[in-house]
Parts: C-alpha cells; structure tokens; sequence
C-alpha cells in the first residue's frame, strides 16, 4: 500500500495551516459570493417598491392603492430578473470566464426558486390589494373590474376625480362616447374640456409628479383609445390579464413544490411551459413595457443558443442494463458538440416522451471520441420508463435528442491542482470526465482523494480499469477511499484484485466524515471539493470540509 496521504508539495508550508481567517472566508465562501448580490437586490427592490408606494394623487389613493402599486413596482424587477439563474448556455460562459468564481454561479437554481417564492408573494399582494382597492370606490365594483364604464369617465370619477372642473364635464364626455365618440364634436366640445381637466397635466411635457406623459389626451386618436369599454377596454384588458396571470403564476408555483418535482417530474416541466403564456399577458397587462423589452431580447437569445443552435436531434443510442439500478447509453456524438470535462447534457427520448428533457453528466472523452456515454440511474418514473425499455442482458438502440453541453460546478476543478471528489452511488459520473482528463494529460500534477459510496461492488468492477491507469500515472497522486453500504463478503480479495501498491482504502460502512477529512487534511493539504451525491450525504461531507476551510462545490441540476 502507499502512504495514506502523499504529496509533492513542501510539507513546511503545510504544517502551517491556514489563517483563521482564510477558514472563515472558504467556509462561508458560498454566502460571500451571493451576500453583494443579495444587497443590491434587496436595496434595488426596496426602491422600487417605494417608488409605487409613495402616491397620492387623490382622495380615493389609499393605504391599498399604495401597496398594490408597490407591490406592482417590485414585481417588474422581480420578473425582470429571476429567469436569469437558469439561463444555462449564459452560465456556461460565465463558467469558463474569470468572471465565474466572483459569482454564486453554484446557487443559480436555488437563487430561481426563492425568487420565484418572491414572485408569488408579491403577485397575491398586487392582485389582492387592487381588487380591496375597487371595492372602496363609489362605483360598484364589478362595474370597476369588468371596465363596464369607459376608461376616460371612469377615471375622471374616481382616481382623477379631484381634477375635474364641473361635474357637468364628465356627463357630457359620457353622453359624446354613447353617441359614437364623433370626432368634429371632440374639437367642439370634449378637446376644451381635456384641455382644462386633463391635458394639463397629460402631455409630453409636464411636471405634474404623477401624470403619464405618453398619455397626452390632445388629439382625437389620442382620446379614442380611452373611450372604449368592457372587452375592448383598456382597463378590462388589464384586469383580466392580471387575473389570469396570477392563477398561472399559482399553477406554476404549486407545480414548482419540491414534492412534485420529485414524484411528478414530468408534470412540473409540462406546467412551467405556461411561463410563455406568461410572457405574452404580460405585453396585455403591464403598461411600462421598458421593462420587460430588454429581458425579453436576452432570453430569446438565450433560448435561440440552448434549443436551436446547440440543439441535435436523431442521435442514435445503444442502451444496456450495467445492473438493475443503471442503464448505460452509447450515443453516437455529434460532430459541433464538443467535449470538455465537467460539462453535461440535456436528453429527450421521444419514444418515452416528446416533451421531458433530463440533465446528465457526461462521463468524459474516451479513446474512442465518437461517442457520448451516459450512466443513468433509475430513481424517477421516466428513468424507470427507460429500465423498461432496455431489456435485461440485451442491448437496444434508441433514438435521442441532445440539448449543450452546459457547463456544471465540475468544470471549475480543471483550473486546480489538488481535489477531494465525494460521490455518491452514480454521483461518480461527473467526476469522471476530470479522472479520464489527468489520465490524458501526462504533464498535469497534483493530489486526487475521491471518496466514493456505494451499495453494488459491481459499480468498482465496473470503474477498474480507469482507477487503475489512473494509479499508474505518477505524476498525480490518487487516492481512492471506498465505502460499501451493504454486505459483499470478503473485501479482501475485492481489494487484492487490484494491483499491489494501489493507494485504494476499501471498508464497509458509512463515512465518519468529520474524522475522514481531518485525516485527508492532517498535514494541511487544502484541496477543492467537489460533491455529487444524494442530499444527506452531500450535506454532511460538504459541512465536514468547510469546517476544514475547504471550499465546496456541488454538483445538482
């Protein structure tokens, strides 16, 4: 057996250790990174929400308006913004950039759930605040809601009503709308009247604090767009888009639910596509439509790259059993995707589902560049529709399609010389690119513990022959540390099937993992960890090495 631990680095510079201080910052690294962009959401939402809070324009403004209008305010930054974590060509080049370790690249998808938690709280808010709102003003409140009445009188009543002259005005408005809104009596009549009641605060260029300047109310056209009610209405477009907006925006909350997304999976992904049905009510509802242009223009971009541009269909894939958990499929790879360690996929079989797209790690560059391998795990009901599909012993050919690759928190690990890789079960997948990249690079160095978890002996026969060329490489010192979690009999002669000298610790049981990186790490080596696996061991191993004051990285999609 080798040492436990052995490295080329100059042990007095280890026994050192590092700083206290250093500690603190890699075991908080994670919340360091998010902590700036947190504050300038937080400071930018505040604004925002004080920014349609802050009105009072009339004596039918109150304490619901002022929320609703708030609320309404942060929603457009809310909504402008928390697409952005999962815009994963996006966060591939960001990956590779230097840009990439300044940003809490790791905590994207979290970062899209809790803002989608935001968005939901401040949408009930907005809706049901308006809708308290109608029901205090003088009109009846279905008549408020369906826009029943004109939207140029029904302001004039409520909201605007303060600016009105003569009570007298808003009669003879109403009465030229019912006979047909004629424009020779709008320059007779109704243009003098919006002229001393309206046109002074709404044109181009007034101060007026709370006036809309591209509503100036001077010409004909300008009026006419206001004078319409019930469907064709400005404001019954609004309400309804609004209403509607929120129960798809419930729909996609629920479907978003951690429960769903693990039992129904399929489901969850077939009710987020009503996000495009968000998009377009969107243009119905909100009015500052500056907002919400330039985002669009970046996810149509986004969308172009991720399902056009780097989008293959009709791959052919042979798929067999490795056991009765693990199906393994050979693609043959297509000639622009191109492979580089720590990146994954996104597959669709249409013969299972047109529609479910599924992220895997993709396992590396083999000798044999042609072709992707994929070890898929069968947890889910689609990985079990698979299982089904491949018949025990036998190989099957399938058609797939491929979206990426798209880079995982893996892809940072080729920029270091030192890693501690923690798998769990098939977690070893992601790992296996950055292993197959030290066995074809013969100049790299460095110091490589992976820990692995596993519960079939076969998942070892199966990564054999990589360990042991990878034991054979000099150059970077590897360390293997196993753990089987059922009963497989001697392990001695499972361990002396490998070659004498190999540096494989082989045990039964579970990590005690405060002792085992206490071990890695007794001499002050600092690697970087990098963890795939099930969450309560992605927990507990990822707890032991920040109290060691190594940063963590985890691999989830």
């Amino acid at each position: 057996m080798k040492p436990f631990l052995s490295t080329p680095h100059d042990s007095s510079l280890k026994n050192r250790g590092p700083s206290a201080g250093l500690v603190w910052c890699k075991r908080y690294s994670d919340l360091l990174k998010a902590l700036p962009w947190l504050i300038l959401f937080f400071a930018a939402g505040s604004y925002q929400f004080w920014l349609g809070f802050d009105y009072n324009s009339n004596d039918t403004t109150n304490i619901y308006l002022r929320l609703a209008r708030g609320s309404a305010y942060l929603l457009l930054l809310i909504l402008a913004v928390m697409w952005l974590p999962v815009m994963r060509k996006s966060i591939t080049m960001l990956r590779r950039s230097r840009w990439g370790e300044c940003l809490p690249l790791d905590q994207a998808n979290a970062c899209h759930r809790w803002l989608g938690h935001l968005l939901i709280v401040a949408a009930l808010l907005h809706g049901s605040q308006y809708l308290i709102y109608y029901a205090t003003l003088a009109i009846p409140f279905k008549e408020a809601l369906l826009a029943e009445e004109a939207d140029l009188v029904r302001s004039m009543r409520t909201n605007m009503y303060e600016f009105v002259s003569e009570d007298e005005s808003i009669d003879v408005i109403r009465e030229w709308i019912a006979a047909g809104a004629q424009q020779n009596r709008f320059e007779s009549e109704i243009k003098p009247i919006l002229k001393e009641d309206c046109t002074k605060c709404h044109n181009r260029t007034s101060t007026m604090t709370y006036a809309i300047p591209s509503m100036p109310l001077s010409y004909y056209e300008d009026v006419l767009v206001f004078a319409d009610k019930g469907i064709s209405s400005r404001q019954f477009r609004i309400n309804m888009s609004g209403l509607s907006m929120l129960l798809i925006l419930l729909i996609i909350w629920l479907s978003s639910l951690q429960w769903i997304r693990q039992h129904l999976y399929h489901r969850f992904q077939q009710l987020h596509r009503l996000g495009y049905v968000l998009v377009i009510l969107a243009l119905l509802h909100i009015t500052m439509l500056q907002w919400i242009v330039f985002p669009i223009l970046v996810l149509a971009t986004e969308l172009y790259c991720s399902r056009v541009r780097h989008r293959y269909t009709n791959c052919l894939a042979h798929a067999f059993r490795v056991n009765e958990q693990v199906v393994c499929l050979n693609i043959e790879r297509p000639k622009a995707l191109v492979l580089l360690p720590g990146h994954y996929v996104q597959l669709r079989i249409p013969a299972l589902s047109t529609r479910e797209w599924h992220s895997f790690s993709l396992t590396g560059i083999r000798n044999d560049q042609r072709r992707l391998v994929l070890k898929i795990s069968c947890v889910g009901d689609w990985t079990k529709r698979l299982q089904q599909a491949v018949p025990n012993g036998k190989s099957t050919t399938l058609g797939v399609d491929i979206r990426g690759p798209y880079a995982s928190p893996v892809a940072h690990a080729p920029a270091s010389n030192d890693w501690l890789l923690i798998a769990g079960g098939i977690g070893i997948t992601p790992f296996l690119s950055l292993l197959r990249e030290c066995k074809r690079d013969p100049n790299r160095r460095g110091t490589l513990h992976l820990v692995w978890v596993i519960r079939e002996p076969e998942f070892l026969q199966w990564l054999r022959p990589l360990i042991e060329r990878l034991l054979a490489i000099s150059a970077v010192d590897c360390h293997w540390h196993i753990y089987l979690t059922v009963d497989a009999g001697d392990l001695s002669l499972l361990q002396n099937s490998f070659s004498q000298g190999a540096s494989l610790n082989l045990q039964y049981g579970r990590p005690n993992w405060q002792q085992l990186t206490v071990d890695i790490g007794h001499s002050g080596y600092q690697p970087n960890c990098f963890i795939c696996g099930p969450k309560g061991l992605s927990k507990d191993a990822g707890d032991a090495c920040r109290r060691m004051g190594w940063s963590v990285r985890k691999e989830s999609f």
